[in-house]
């Protein structure tokens, strides 16, 4: 059982994502990049997906060798309604450009690029690398996206 399909099971609406991949050598430069890259991120277009609670991009385990601030790993968390599958080919399909650029600079996402004609194997790197979360909460376990913002609107 791979360790979405473990997750599948946590709550009946929401499944998180919990995607940690280490940055490439040389680690400075590549993670300079991503921060970068990371400025131009445009959340609107996570609206177009319909099924995204929330998102965040992160970077973690500070490099000690580095007198700058310096981080050895990319990670992307996020709360989503629907399949693992569909979820995945959503971002292809409306944010690939943003991966094909993120892809550049984690250790074997090159071979990926572009995903957009690499969907499958970008969808089995991101299962890959899609951590266990062992303790999920969500105030509202049953509540899809579309029904949250119905909710908010009446």
């Amino acid at each position: 059982m791979s360790n979405n399909e473990q997750q599948a099971t946590t709550t009946p609406a929401q499944k998180p994502l919990s995607f940690i991949a280490p940055i490439k050598q040389p680690v400075a430069q590549h993670y300079k990049e991503l921060k970068q890259i990371l400025t131009h991120v445009d959340g609107k277009a996570l609206d177009q997906i319909g099924t995204v609670h929330f998102g965040r991009f992160m970077f973690l385990e500070r490099d000690t060798t580095s007198t700058d601030e310096v981080y050895t790993k990319f990670a992307l968390f996020t709360a989503y309604d629907g399949d693992f599958k569909e979820y995945v080919q959503d971002f292809v399909d409306v944010v690939s450009e943003v991966f094909d650029a993120l892809l550049e600079h984690l250790v074997d996402g090159e071979s990926l690029i572009p995903v957009k004609k690499n969907a499958q194997a970008f969808a089995d790197f991101v299962d890959a690398h899609n951590e266990k979360v062992e303790v999920w909460y969500s105030a509202y376990p049953t509540l899809s996206v579309v029904q949250i913002l119905t909710n908010a609107k009446n």
